[in-house]
């Protein structure tokens, strides 16, 4: 199942060589929430994970796989209700052969919810 328009939906979306940057909203209907938690809803880490995969492959234009995960931290406690506008940070550097290096960062203003170190392979 794909997450966007059902977990999370993009607002904006801004690419650069090197960098993208996706302004996103959780959306609270999604029946992910029923199960985490119903009556108080939080975002569930491998989904915040999709849906910066699904966000890098609309940057790059490719599908892609997660090729291994150096560092993913969940700083802080997501929630449509608490958060729901997010900012998806994506910042690509090039290994060689369709692999990159992908640091992310999932933050709103003040709050850093996810961290990322990864590569990638188209």
């Amino acid at each position: 199942m794909l997450l966007r328009n059902n977990y999370y939906k993009v607002y904006s979306a801004h690419y650069g060589a090197e960098d993208a940057l996706f302004h996103v909203a959780l959306l609270p209907g999604c029946d992910i929430y029923r199960g985490h938690f119903p009556g108080r809803p939080v975002c569930p880490g491998a989904c915040n994970i999709e849906m910066m995969k699904e966000c890098v492959e609309e940057a790059v234009g490719k599908c892609v796989s997660i090729v291994f995960i150096k560092q993913c931290r969940f700083t802080s406690l997501a929630s449509p209700d608490v958060c729901p506008e997010l900012d998806l940070r994506l910042h690509f550097q090039v290994l060689g052969e369709g692999r990159f290096l992908l640091t992310a960062t999932l933050s709103d203003a003040g709050i850093t919810y996810m961290e990322f170190k990864g590569e990638i392979e188209k």
